[in-house]
């Protein structure tokens, strides 16, 4: 069972963004990374709110990140503007605090949003994600890739090849295993179908700037309240020392380590991910944060 199949579109001022969401109680806002939605999240939010059994309520937005639809021409893409669409978010939905996770880019965008909004986020849980200046090869390289003139057709259209998905480059460095050809066909039809939503997604490379981490990573020291980092021992596109750095630097950080599975843990491996948010979750209700996250 896909638990994250209806999916709402809710009208913010970047643009409409799609929503999925599953469960009620204590809102646990769930971040996904480059050209995936939040569909990735999927085995996750289905063991977590059901194990939990009940007071969890999941929320899976589909970030501008090339997975995305409609397309948001207006929207500032950069990692301060994307943390801003969260933050925006939450007041649509609502919500004064939520838990908020983050993998890959999603774990950048969460970090801007905790540091320039620490009063929205009561627990922060990063998993393999950038810190402080890294910047992964295989990002540069395509960020050069897609600056090519008539490069976003042609990519857009090679990356429909197992073979192409499967490089290190794309969806093999990312995942250990092939996804599922249903959930690949999710990730890849906005990019491949909508002009528009290619536009954004240079957009969003050409905006990258390990500057902007290496200002906000350090900062997350101001946020002290529970928080988790997550890493895959295999993982292979982030700096590895951003792992303990992170959970240095984030005062009530812990760090964990997850085996067999690459960065984006949640579509790999998620069984041991549910676990670690499952006691994370009890970490944030022992805190003595509050219950209710909803604004009257």
């Amino acid at each position: 069972m896909n638990t994250l199949t209806s999916r709402q579109l809710v009208p913010l001022p970047c643009g409409p963004v799609g929503v999925r969401e599953y469960g009620t109680g204590r809102p646990v806002v769930l971040l996904h990374g480059l050209v995936a939605n939040g569909l990735v999240w999927r085995h996750v939010v289905e063991a977590l709110v059901d194990g939990a059994g009940g007071g969890i309520r999941c929320i899976a937005p589909d970030l501008a990140l090339g997975s995305h639809t409609p397309a948001v021409p207006d929207a500032d893409l950069t990692l301060p503007g994307l943390a801003r669409t969260v933050v925006d978010l939450l007041d649509a939905l609502g919500i004064e605090q939520a838990v908020l996770v983050g993998n890959g880019y999603g774990g950048d965008i969460a970090q801007v949003v905790a540091a320039d909004h620490p009063e929205r986020v009561e627990g922060l849980v990063l998993v393999a994600t950038n810190a402080f200046d890294s910047d992964p090869w295989p990002v540069k390289v395509l960020s050069r890739l897609v600056s090519l003139p008539g490069a976003g057709m042609l990519q857009s259209l090679a990356i429909g090849l197992k073979p192409v998905q499967r490089l290190p480059i794309t969806y093999g460095g990312a995942t250990k295993r092939p996804i599922p050809a249903g959930i690949m066909a999710e990730y890849l039809r906005p990019l491949r179908s909508d002009p528009m939503v290619r536009k954004d997604f240079r957009r969003f490379l050409d905006g990258l700037s390990p500057a902007f981490l290496a200002q906000c990573s350090p900062r997350l020291a101001g946020y002290d309240r529970p928080a988790l980092v997550v890493w895959p021992r295999e993982e292979r596109y982030f700096p590895a020392e951003g792992a303990p750095r992170l959970a240095r630097t984030l005062p009530q950080g812990t760090l964990e380590f997850v085996d067999d599975s690459y960065a984006w843990v949640p579509e790999d491996n998620p069984v041991p991910l549910v676990g670690l948010l499952s006691e994370f979750l009890g970490r944030v209700e022992g805190a003595g944060q509050p219950c209710s996250t909803t604004l009257d």
